[in-house]
């Protein structure tokens, strides 16, 4: 039988907001330069000031995307500080299909690519908080007295 691991969030509860962007007007490759940037930062708002930030033109459509994602989060009542970026996903749209002219009456082929963004922003709150753990070890060492004595 397979053993489960043992995990250290099993004392964490998750919460996740997803937003998704489909039909982008911006080649993945130009947004996966943007997400990369943001690609080892967990924290929301410290991704968001890197995108704001850089130079790049992809990166405001993945701000976008952060922010509607954080906008749900407002029903919940969680701080944005609060807030994790699980997973930024970037997937190919379709093809738009259009035909330049060149010599001797020939045409080339032009594909504007569009994009799909899917961004999943969690936050993890811990169930046991310090009063309770607190609680939990005065509980311990009470029943510690009462078997010992």
């Amino acid at each position: 039988m397979a053993e489960k691991k043992n995990n250290k969030k099993e004392n964490l509860k998750e919460v996740k907001m997803v937003s998704k962007r489909r039909f982008v007007r911006c080649t993945p490759d130009k947004l996966r330069l943007a997400n990369h940037l943001v690609k080892k930062e967990s924290n929301y708002l410290k991704a968001l000031d890197i995108l704001q930030f850089s130079n790049l033109n992809a990166a405001r459509y993945i701000v976008l995307s952060l922010k509607s994602a954080a906008s749900a989060v407002q029903d919940k009542n969680i701080l944005p500080e609060d807030l994790i970026i699980k997973s930024i996903r970037i997937d190919e749209g379709p093809k738009l299909k259009r035909r330049r002219i060149i010599n001797r009456g020939r045409s080339t082929q032009i594909l504007k690519r569009l994009a799909h963004i899917s961004v999943e922003l969690t936050e993890i709150q811990k169930k046991d908080t310090k009063e309770s753990l607190l609680d939990k070890v005065n509980k311990q060492k009470k029943a510690r007295k009462k078997n010992g004595s």
